[in-house]
C-alpha cells in the first residue's frame, strides 16, 4: 500500500471539514445589513447565560436565543425582520436594544442557538461576550460554536419520487424498444 497517498487524502479530508470553536469574549465579526451570525451551545438545567453584543458603528443589532435549531434566519428580503420570530416556541429570549444583551436561565438541559441579525446601520463590527454562572454560583468565559444555516435546501420529496417514476418508465420504454429490435 501507498501509505503517503492515504495520509494525504486524510490530511485533505480534514482540512475539508473544519470544526470551529470560538471563545465568545473574543469574538469579532464585521457584518453588512441583512446578515446573520450563528453560534450553538449546551446548556445544564438551571445554568445562567449572560449574552451581550457591542459595536464599532451605529448598526442596529438584534440578538435571538432559541432552545430549538432554527431552519431560518427569519430575515425579509427588505432586510427587516419576519413578525413570525417573535412569536414562535423555540424563541426564549431576545433583545432590540442598541447594545443587545440577554440574562437567561436554561429550563432543561439541551443545545440553545444563538442568532445575531444586522437589521440595518451597516456594515458594522460587532464584539460578543458570553459567561455562564453555575449554579455553586462560579462565573465563566462560555465557549461558543459558529453554527450555519444550510443555503442549499432539501428536495422535496414528492419532486424526488416523480422524477424517479418518470426516469424509471423512461428505462423501461427504452428496453422494451431494444427488444423489439432485437427480435
Amino acid at each position: 500500500m501507498n501509505y503517503k497517498k492515504i495520509l494525504i487524502s486524510i490530511f485533505l479530508l480534514l482540512m475539508i471539514v473544519p470544526i470551529n470553536n470560538t471563545i465568545a469574549f473574543t469574538y469579532i465579526d464585521n457584518v453588512n445589513n441583512g446578515n446573520y451570525t450563528f453560534f450553538l451551545t449546551d446548556l445544564d438545567e438551571s445554568q445562567n447565560i449572560e449574552l451581550s453584543l457591542t459595536h464599532t458603528e451605529s448598526g442596529n443589532f438584534t440578538l435571538f436565543l432559541f432552545n430549538v435549531r432554527p431552519v431560518q434566519s427569519y430575515i425579509n428580503n427588505d432586510n427587516t425582520l419576519n413578525k413570525v420570530i417573535f412569536n414562535t416556541p423555540p424563541t426564549v429570549a431576545y433583545s432590540l436594544d442598541d447594545n443587545p444583551y440577554i440574562n437567561y436561565t436554561a429550563t432543561e438541559e439541551k443545545i440553545y442557538y444563538i442568532e445575531i441579525i444586522l437589521v440595518s446601520g451597516g456594515p458594522d463590527t460587532f464584539f460578543l461576550t458570553s459567561t455562564i454562572t453555575y449554579t455553586n454560583g462560579t462565573v465563566i468565559n462560555k465557549d461558543l460554536t459558529r453554527y450555519y444555516l444550510p443555503i442549499i435546501p432539501g428536495f422535496e420529496l414528492e419532486l424526488v419520487i416523480f422524477s424517479l417514476i418518470f426516469a424509471l418508465g423512461l428505462i423501461i420504454i427504452y428496453y422494451k424498444k431494444s427488444i423489439r429490435r432485437i427480435s
